[in-house]
């Protein structure tokens, strides 16, 4: 170990050899940073400095061009924070959505919503639901989605009923959507998140079981129809190593996936479980469905779309 870190930037076609498809030499951030979301060509980042001030960053590669948000209206050391990034059309708008919780022992979280049209932040009337976990929140159907959850009192004794909780770009508004009834209910060892599914058309829940030993997939088949929760897959530990985390899926239904030792990123086969290593590892990686776009550019922000596509966007912290 040197104590240097090196950070890389790329894009990479989603066929069988996973061919870099352009190196992205534009990034105007430190180590600090990193990518929280993206949107019709678009990166959204965040410095993780420990500080009472979110830095938040909107960036397009392809142009080579960025701008710094203005400071949340909000300032504080937070518990928990978990931000969403994503495009209203109906306002031809790209949002930002912001929840804190300033401590475990907080009964409500704080929300802030930021508009690149109108360049400023707005505090909106919170959610009764809690934050579970700090992860990035999930865009799909102009929705950004997380886990949240509900304390329940039964006769005085208190348990903690799960749901995925979005917010619609288009109305700002929250909205509700019912978990498997299996996962509703977990206990505190287990690990959940909400992933994007079919090309960002519907959504999956990953659930870790405790230790890391097993992961189950539930698909949601039909977006917002809770009926169609399906569970998918069920997978267990590559080897001697926990069971690593899941970022993504392919167009081939693979997953991407970053070990947990070793962190690398590696695509695996939900039925016959084999494995495709790609070179690339890190300490903080982040895969996304990535399409080139000119949003920034002069500030016009319904700028016109390529049709160049490629798939994924990683970042190798080393």
């Amino acid at each position: 170990m040197t104590g240097r870190h090196e950070v890389e930037y790329s894009l990479h076609s989603d066929d069988q050899e996973f061919r870099k498809y352009a190196q992205l030499e534009y990034m105007p951030f430190d180590n600090h940073h990193s990518i929280v979301g993206a949107c019709n060509g678009l990166l959204c980042l965040m410095d993780f400095q420990f500080s009472f001030d979110s830095i938040f960053i909107l960036c397009n590669p392809i142009i080579r061009k960025s701008i710094t948000l203005p400071k949340p209206c909000l300032s504080s050391l937070p518990y928990k924070i978990s931000v969403g990034f994503g495009f209203d059309s109906a306002q031809n708008d790209y949002k930002l959505l912001k929840i804190t919780k300033k401590g475990v022992l907080d009964k409500y979280v704080e929300v802030e919503l930021y508009s690149l049209k109108r360049n400023c932040w707005k505090i909106l009337a919170p959610p009764k639901y809690d934050l579970y976990s700090d992860d990035f929140m999930v865009y799909v159907n102009e929705t950004v989605h997380w886990i949240a959850y509900e304390r329940v009192n039964n006769e005085g004794s208190y348990s903690c009923k799960l749901l995925i909780l979005g917010f619609d770009m288009r109305d700002d508004v929250f909205k509700e959507i019912m978990l498997p009834e299996r996962l509703r209910n977990l206990p505190h060892q287990s690990e959940i998140y909400v992933m994007p599914y079919d090309e960002l058309s519907s959504i999956a829940v990953i659930e870790l079981g405790s230790l890391h030993a097993e992961c189950d997939i539930w698909v949601m088949k039909k977006y917002g129809v809770v009926e169609t929760w399906t569970k998918m897959y069920s997978l267990g530990k590559l080897g001697t190593e926990p069971m690593p985390r899941v970022l993504g899926f392919r167009k081939n239904g693979d997953l991407m996936l970053r070990t947990y030792n070793n962190l690398r990123l590696v695509s695996r086969d939900p039925e016959s479980h084999e494995i495709d290593y790609f070179g690339i590892q890190g300490r903080r990686t982040y895969a996304c469905n990535y399409t080139e776009s000119l949003v920034l550019l002069d500030r016009v922000i319904d700028g016109a779309m390529t049709e160049n596509r490629a798939n994924y966007a990683g970042k190798a912290n080393r």
